[in-house]
């Protein structure tokens, strides 16, 4: 057994004995006394074994682990402290384009360590969480566990008459039934309390894992390899901008794996440039961007004209086409339920009843293309390039030119893309928004990857850990996962993004207010009440994971 199966035993023997000690007779005979003393017997020799094992671990030990990992996470706040002096330093002793690009890539090995110390920093407070928790859960079960023994001694020593002959009073069959009715009192009360302590052992080791996986997060580098046609001062730059939180980054492991094999295809000539281009960005985000685009499979060509069209953009368009937002959203602002508007000032939401979904799609397509994110920002394309994402909108091309604002613009695109969902199915659409069994397919056309578009139509999804712990898996390596959330009624009603996690809490784009909101994990799992991070709504239906 498993700490939770051990936890679920405890609780099932706890119900067990109040659902007997319920039963017993109220006006016993000698044969209901000595029926009820067997039954408690019979039932006692199940209050031990495997469930009742003691929860291993020492919490001595995770504790000189964490506080190993606080060392750790001090020397790299030093270290970063150092880098940032010696970019200052660098950037005086040159001059001002030389100093600034030098000082730039300093700066991003900076971030990197600032990204690495707050990793180690994550971990050494998850550990010290754990070994408070474990050190408690382990002191509260050696309690409980010794009560479950003392109840079971005491069910062997119930005094009972063990034959026909014997002649008890009403009075002595009374107490004897009050006996055994205490004995089981007990007995639920200390199973429930040694339930209860594995239980929070396990929560603590779920919230250890969390921890662990977001902290898997901040040690990017291990998953942006170099190659013989890049460095290690590239990836440095790509992640420049995810130091506040990297499930923010521009690019996400899978995108940088992309980019490296566009680059490495490029001729000598060609990557020299790509690398003018990305030398002359004004900005992280500008480099960033320009990763992003040859990432996408457009080309070298269409990858140039975005990089001098970028420098034209003012910084807060600029912004706006690394992450329409969200890459300047911290989980702490989160919490504050923060407004994603465009440079205009436009907020993005979703502009019909029904275009929940189609508004999460066109967000996560946007966090993958630049070339979408400046359509959508702009209602721009870079030399009459359509965003692959786009190409089967109707009258896509002529867009540029009809003058529309950017509700327009959104308003439009996400109505297409509803029915592009729905285009398979007898969805009706135009009521009820955007069709489960064509959503996946929506989300693996982004993301090229295999999906798997788990949902329940009769009801919350039974097993919403397994789901949110998988999209945790894909939000942490950089992917937006898209969820199908309702109320307990038996219908889904609303889709929402996930954008982001840390710790114990994840951050959802809510698309009806156009915000970015946080919600507890064992909130969102448990569906118990509306939550802001939902729409109002409960209960999680299903989500677009990668597929096993």
């Amino acid at each position: 057994m498993n700490l939770q199966e051990r936890a679920e035993e405890c609780r099932r023997l706890a119900r067990m004995a109040e659902n007997a000690s319920d039963w017993l007779p109220t006006h016993p005979t000698e044969a209901g006394v000595r029926s009820a003393a067997t039954s408690l017997q019979t039932m006692a020799g199940m209050w031990t074994g495997e469930h009742l094992q003691r929860p291993g671990g020492s919490p001595s030990s995770v504790q000189q682990s964490a506080d190993a990992y606080e060392r750790i996470a001090a020397a790299l706040d030093a270290r970063a402290r150092s880098l940032d002096a010696r970019a200052t330093e660098v950037e005086q002793a040159l001059d001002a384009d030389a100093g600034r690009a030098a000082a730039e890539q300093v700066r991003a090995f900076r971030d990197l360590v600032v990204l690495e110390q707050r990793g180690a920093a994550f971990i050494a407070a998850a550990l010290d969480d754990y070994a408070s928790a474990l050190d408690d859960g382990q002191g509260r079960f050696d309690r409980r566990s010794a009560e479950v023994r003392s109840a079971r001694d005491d069910a062997f020593a119930v005094d009972a008459p063990v034959d026909f002959a014997a002649e008890w009073s009403d009075a002595e069959c009374r107490a004897a039934i009050s006996a055994i009715r205490d004995v089981y009192v007990d007995a639920q009360s200390a199973l429930a309390g040694s339930g209860s302590a594995l239980e929070a052992v396990v929560e603590a080791e779920q919230r250890l894992g969390y921890a662990f996986s977001d902290a898997a997060g901040y040690a990017r580098m291990t998953g942006l390899p170099a190659t013989s046609s890049t460095s290690l001062v590239d990836a440095a730059l790509a992640l420049a901008r995810g130091v506040g939180d990297p499930d923010r980054a521009v690019l996400s492991d899978a995108e940088w794996a992309a980019y490296v094999a566009e680059r490495d295809r490029l001729s000598p000539a060609d990557r020299r440039r790509l690398d003018d281009a990305l030398d002359g960005s004004k900005s992280p985000e500008e480099r960033q961007i320009i990763m992003s685009a040859l990432a996408s499979g457009a080309g070298l060509a269409l990858t140039l004209a975005l990089a001098r069209r970028l420098r034209t953009m003012s910084p807060q368009q600029v912004k706006a086409i690394a992450g329409l937002g969200m890459t300047d959203v911290s989980a702490a602002d989160a919490r504050d339920w923060t407004e994603l508007t465009m440079p205009d000032g436009t907020v993005i939401t979703q502009k019909t009843d029904t275009t929940c979904g189609s508004s999460s799609l066109l967000m996560l397509a946007a966090q993958r293309d630049p070339f979408l994110a400046l359509f959508l920002a702009e209602g721009a394309l870079v030399d009459g390039h359509i965003p692959e994402y786009l190409s089967d909108v109707t009258l896509i091309d002529r867009m540029p030119e009809a003058g529309l604002t950017t509700t327009e613009r959104l308003k439009y695109l996400q109505e297409e893309i509803r029915r592009q969902t729905n285009q398979f199915s007898f969805w009706p659409g135009s009521v009820v928004g955007s069709a489960p069994w064509g959503y996946g397919d929506e989300v693996a056309r982004i993301t090229g990857d295999d999906v798997d578009m788990s949902y329940s139509m009769l009801g919350p999804n039974g097993d919403a850990q397994d789901l949110v712990d998988r999209a945790i898996s894909a939000v942490d390596s950089g992917t937006p996962v898209p969820f199908l959330v309702g109320d307990d009624s038996g219908v889904p009603r609303h889709y929402v993004l996930l954008v982001g996690h840390e710790g114990d809490e994840l951050q959802f784009y809510e698309p009806w207010n156009g915000e970015v909101r946080s919600v507890a994990i064992d909130d969102a799992v448990d569906g118990d009440e509306s939550l802001g991070a939902f729409g109002g709504w409960s209960s999680i239906y299903g989500a677009a994971v990668p597929a096993d």
